[in-house]
């Protein structure tokens, strides 16, 4: 049977992970319910096939701009004083999502039957952000379910912000590569052959860098089949590698010791966790548990397994700050925000400070990396082109010089 790992939280607000071997998710989920946990997230144990399904599944996924948008008429429906099934209705009629209505079908059901909004939403598996379904149960704790929504709200835009951030500065660079890579490709597969022919027939005595660059255009057109195999099996294998714990935490450890890159990497995930536990925390959601959705939100595995450290010692009672301070991977200025925060009874009015004082900083760094980035690649490119050129037009200057002779 498969093996389903999972995390649930507790009446009293805490966060556990644990592994279930069941033999289906549906039955998982109807005996943990039995037991009055709710099930925040589930994914089946990673197997050879699993992983294999999963690299080449077509479900359709929710996006994060629909999502915003579902919550932002959700919060206007039920602070109209709207029931919460007459709103679902109402918002299944305006998505076109296939994949999300089917979602809402399923929620509006669940809530129908007495099922409480927050466990509906929960059932979803990976469908909705996990901090998503803690975040409603808080609002139905507190009976302001509307004001709970518009907090994560604005916490989804600024999330999507930055986001869009990262993939503009990212835009340039990668369209300046995918010409580069095309560049090479014609040259090598179509132009060197060409010339290679034509040097053949006048009998040049060729350099050394025509001979290597002939050689490997040679040796590209004549074994392309195996190239392409080993290309596609290559990106195969790493794809599925990066879905393994390990592959994962060696790709996020790799990224974070890039030059420049790091440091973009370090804080969109510091960003990513004090941004994530102000919205909980101001949601009324229990610090601890608060830490440990938080820590699972950041999106880097080495910072999730240093900062799920922070929710043990704060447990302990250590004090906020000293745990952050104690994992090496918050800033220094954080630390002491947040240090001030614990003192006077402001930590969420500190924690959205450092979030919107990193956004700023993440903005300036990405502007750094590409102006450094572009001008880079321009040299590389240039003189790749330059080296090909050269092998071509050297045995011809040459054979030239030669006859003239």
């Amino acid at each position: 049977m498969p093996q389903f790992l999972c995390r649930v939280a507790t009446r009293s607000g805490e966060v556990i992970e644990r592994s279930y071997v069941y033999a289906d998710e549906p039955s998982l989920r109807r005996d943990l319910e039995g037991q009055d946990l709710m099930l925040l997230s589930v994914r089946q144990s990673s197997s050879l096939l699993g992983g294999l399904a999963k690299l080449f599944s077509i479900r359709k996924r929710v996006s994060s701009r629909d999502f915003l948008l579902f919550n932002q008429e959700f919060s206007a429906l039920i602070r109209a004083g709207l029931p919460i099934v007459t709103s679902l209705d109402i918002l299944l009629e305006r998505r076109k999502n296939e994949t999300f209505c089917n979602a809402l079908q399923d929620i509006r059901n669940r809530v129908k039957s007495g099922e409480a909004l927050s466990e509906a939403f929960a059932a979803q598996g990976d469908l909705f952000p996990s901090l998503y379904a803690s975040t409603l149960a808080s609002g139905e704790r507190s009976g302001e379910l509307a004001e709970v929504i518009s907090r994560f709200i604005k916490y989804w835009h600024n999330l999507l912000k930055i986001k869009r951030t990262v993939v503009s500065a990212l835009i340039y660079p990668v369209i300046l590569a995918s010409l580069g890579l095309g560049l090479i490709a014609l040259l090598i597969f179509f132009i060197l052959p060409k010339f290679s022919i034509f040097l053949e027939e006048m009998g040049a005595e060729l350099p050394l860098i025509s001979r290597i660059l002939l050689g490997i255009s040679a040796f590209s057109t004549q074994n392309w089949q195996m190239l392409l195999a080993v290309l596609i099996t290559s990106v195969f294998g790493f794809l599925l590698w990066r879905r393994t714990p390990g592959g994962r935490l060696a790709l996020d450890r790799f990224k974070l010791r890039i030059p420049l890159v790091g440091t973009v990497a370090r804080n969109y995930a510091q960003n990513r966790f004090t941004r994530t536990l102000a919205t909980l925390q101001a949601g009324g959601i229990p610090l601890v548990s608060s830490l440990e959705l938080a820590a699972h939100s950041v999106g880097n595995l080495v910072y999730e397994e240093g900062l799920l450290k922070v929710g043990e010692k704060v447990r302990r009672g250590q004090s906020l700050w000293e745990s952050l301070d104690e994992t090496g991977l918050i800033a220094d200025i954080t630390v002491q925000m947040v240090k001030v925060g614990e003192s006077t009874g402001m930590l969420v009015d500190m924690l959205n400070s450092c979030s919107d004082f990193v956004d700023e900083e993440i903005d300036a760094q990405l502007q750094r990396l590409v102006s450094l980035v572009e001008p880079l690649m321009l040299i590389f490119m240039a003189v790749l082109v330059g080296l090909m050129l050269m092998a071509v037009y050297m045995p011809l200057i040459q054979a030239y010089g030669s006859a003239g002779a």
